[in-house]
């Protein structure tokens, strides 16, 4: 089976290298970039923690969560390449998002860093009708799911199904998004492998499951012909 979080990974740190300036290598930063991630973090903190009105503490508080995962990205590409956060900057950095409300947790399972879902959900919350919800809730539904499993996404490590109901919903609930932040192709694919994982927990009716499952292969078929996640898909069917 195609390993998803390598495939994943190996294609989050092409587009970080691409659109961060702060990169310098997939495995390290300088040190102007660690002074900035942590100037950037303070500064949102003030806000957050600020009487500023709700939109704007909102807006500080997914700005915190996106800066978290970009540098979260950044150290998990390191411990699929090398096993380590690599390089002096970089491990300077953990250090000091290590002693902040901004640490970064490794998962006792796949010893990669996880994701602040908290976060999203609270900023979310503070404004439910920002203009950045919509990408919010497309990385809750991404962060939870590779954050979820090893190998297998049908055998994640514990996701209870009012977890996978929440998913689904989130997903089903960006499908027609037209924000440019928001991986139409990533959001199918994560919820057709919702679905299988419903079928099995019985969240669905085995034949709502199915149907739901072959619409979202169908609509990957239409749009994104040459998919690697069309073969992903087939295959975890076949389980």
């Amino acid at each position: 089976m195609i390993n998803l979080r390598s495939v994943f990974f190996a294609s989050v740190v092409v587009v970080s290298a691409l659109t961060t300036q702060a990169v310098v290598a997939h495995d390290s930063i300088n040190s102007e970039a660690r002074k900035n991630y942590m100037a950037k973090l303070q500064d949102l903190r003030n806000v957050l923690n600020s009487k500023e009105p709700a939109s704007a503490r909102a807006k500080a508080q997914y700005q915190i969560a996106t800066t978290v995962d970009e540098i979260r990205d950044l150290f998990n590409q390191d411990m699929i390449s090398h096993g380590i956060v690599k390089g002096l900057e970089t491990s300077l950095l953990l250090n000091e998002l290590s002693r902040t409300p901004d640490k970064l947790e490794a998962s006792p399972k796949t010893g990669l860093y996880l994701s602040h879902l908290k976060s999203y959900r609270e900023a979310i919350k503070l404004d439910p009708k920002a203009p950045f919800v919509e990408h919010a809730r497309f990385m809750l539904l991404k962060s939870h799911f590779y954050d979820s499993f090893s190998d297998n996404p049908l055998a994640p490590f514990s996701q209870s199904k009012e977890e996978l109901v929440e998913m689904i919903g989130l997903g089903e609930g960006l499908l027609k998004s037209k924000n440019a932040l928001v991986n139409a192709e990533e959001v199918r694919f994560i919820l057709g492998i919702h679905y299988l994982q419903a079928i099995n927990q019985q969240v669905l009716p085995k034949d709502d499951g199915q149907k739901k499952f072959k619409k979202m292969v169908q609509e990957l078929q239409k749009d994104y012909p040459q998919s690697l996640k069309l073969l992903t898909l087939e295959a975890l069917a076949q389980q």
